[in-house]
């Protein structure tokens, strides 16, 4: 068998390296977003709350003073200092809208961009945001103050410069999205070498079985400490490279076994052939030579046939329901003349039906009774049992009191060309393809075979016919008996 070291082109398939990094940087990408996100927004609504809270607790401020000491009110009103701009403005209207202090700087905001304000029993609610020129955002918001059962005797209108707080939440934005960006470079990187790394005892596996061929297939591929997840696989390859082990050991074995039994009644030709041409041969000779070529043509012609029925293991047939013990009184009546001169009984016991091909039935219980003639002592007895079975099937066995068969050899009966010396010994004529053929028509039927023996006691083989199937019907002209 020849070998080849050379590699399978890689697909061009998207790697799972590269998956299980798209699906990482993915992943990080929403939970970025969504974290960055979250404090982004519970960050603005932090600012605004207490922007909101410190305009209206200016505006009741406010209030009181109108209410209670309106000459103080001009003390209230937020002045610019050298250098520091006052962070609010504030506006006071008489109810029909003169204005009688204002801060500088609010007359640039016009007065119908605060919301409607609202009395003084009324709740004081969220102000408006207004974005000026000169980059100046701020927070308006507006309220009725009383004085003397006066609901509207004085409007206060006060404006929140915001402009630090919205220029603070773009800074924080610009950096989280910064930090989104390096966290998905990171991400990425981070993806490369854990992949590598988590797909390294994968890769090993990959390299071990790509270096396994048909010499060295007793490999395995399972090693010490690989992931969990890979384990199975490991099991189920090992599992595999040990089928395939055998399988190949048992195709090697059986090409020598085939190339053996071709050589004998090849060499056996052509040594008549040679010694027929060594001199001149009387009529006789040569008819004797020519009808010796004659049977190992037969010998050979059988084999090829037994070989082609091996090789057809999903062969269509045509079962039927038999009466089994009239076929095998047909199969003994058939052996009859060879049992005969061994002075061997062949004696039949039951009876039963079973859904087969005649034909085929025959051949397998056939190959079991020319089994049992050949290795069965003379002056022996045959005994074929028919035994229903519970499941409503039927149990055949074929019992000589021959040789035997060692136990160890027990397992390998039922392989091709497989032949124990003790059995060559006795009978040189065989294939060793008989039991096989006989387990190839029990698989085909659904039934089983086995075979229990002991050397010097004889042998019980034992086919297993599965109960008949709905619709199998007996024919009217049973198959006649037919050459094994």
């Amino acid at each position: 068998m020849s070998s080849t070291k050379k590699r399978p082109d890689r697909p061009r398939a998207i790697s799972l390296t590269a998956r299980l990094v798209g699906f990482y940087f993915v992943a990080t990408l929403l939970i970025l977003l969504c974290t960055n996100w979250f404090q982004f927004k519970r960050l603005s609504k932090d600012l605004d709350y207490e922007d909101n809270d410190f305009l209206v607790e200016r505006i009741v401020n406010l209030r009181d003073i109108i209410a209670r000491h309106p000459d103080a009110l001009k003390d209230q009103m937020p002045a610019n200092k050298p250098g520091q701009q006052s962070h609010h403005l504030v506006r006071i209207q008489d109810a029909e809208g003169r204005t009688l202090l204002q801060s500088h700087g609010i007359e640039t905001i016009p007065v119908d961009l605060f919301p409607p304000a609202v009395t003084s029993s009324e709740k004081i609610g969220r102000g408006v945001k207004y974005r000026a020129g000169k980059k100046k955002h701020y927070l308006l918001n507006a309220a009725w103050a009383g004085r003397n059962d006066d609901p509207h005797y004085r409007l206060v209108q006060v404006a929140l410069d915001i402009t630090e707080d919205d220029a603070l939440m773009s800074k924080y934005l610009i950096r989280t999205a910064s930090s989104v960006v390096i966290g998905l470079v990171l991400a990425a990187v981070l993806g490369v070498i854990i992949a590598h790394r988590g797909l390294r005892p994968l890769k090993e596996m990959a390299d071990k079985l790509s270096g396994i061929t048909e010499a060295d297939l007793h490999q395995r591929t399972r090693m010490v400490g690989s992931p969990r997840e890979l384990e199975e696989l490991a099991v189920a390859l090992d599992a595999m490279l040990e089928r395939l082990e055998e399988s190949f050991g048992r195709l090697s074995e059986f090409s020598a076994n085939l190339a053996h039994e071709l050589r004998t009644p090849i060499n056996n030709l052509r040594g008549e052939a040679e010694v027929a041409l060594s001199r001149a041969r009387s009529e006789d000779e040569y008819r004797r030579i020519i009808e010796s070529a004659i049977e190992e043509y037969e010998r050979l012609s059988r084999m090829v046939v037994d070989i082609l029925f091996l090789a057809r293991p999903d062969r269509s047939y045509q079962p039927e329901l038999i009466d089994v013990r009239a076929e095998v009184e047909r199969l003994a009546d058939y052996y009859g003349n060879v049992a005969d001169e061994d002075n061997t009984v062949i004696v039949i016991e039951g009876e039963g039906e079973a859904c087969v091909d005649p034909h085929l039935f025959q051949r397998a219980v056939g190959n079991l009774i020319s089994n049992a003639l050949h290795y069965t002592k003379k002056f022996g007895e045959i005994r074929v049992m028919l035994r229903p079975l519970s499941d409503g099937g039927l149990e055949l066995i074929i019992e000589d009191d021959g040789m035997g068969v060692d136990p160890a050899e027990l397992p390998r009966v039922f392989d091709r060309f497989y032949r124990s010396p003790q059995a060559r010994q006795v009978y040189n004529q065989g294939s060793g393809l008989g039991l096989a053929i006989v387990r190839s028509i029990m698989s085909l039927h659904g039934g089983t075979v086995s075979m229990a023996s002991a050397p010097g006691k004889g042998t019980a083989v034992t086919l297993g016919f599965p109960p008949p199937r709905p619709g199998c019907r007996a024919h009217e002209c049973a198959p006649a008996a037919q050459e094994v």
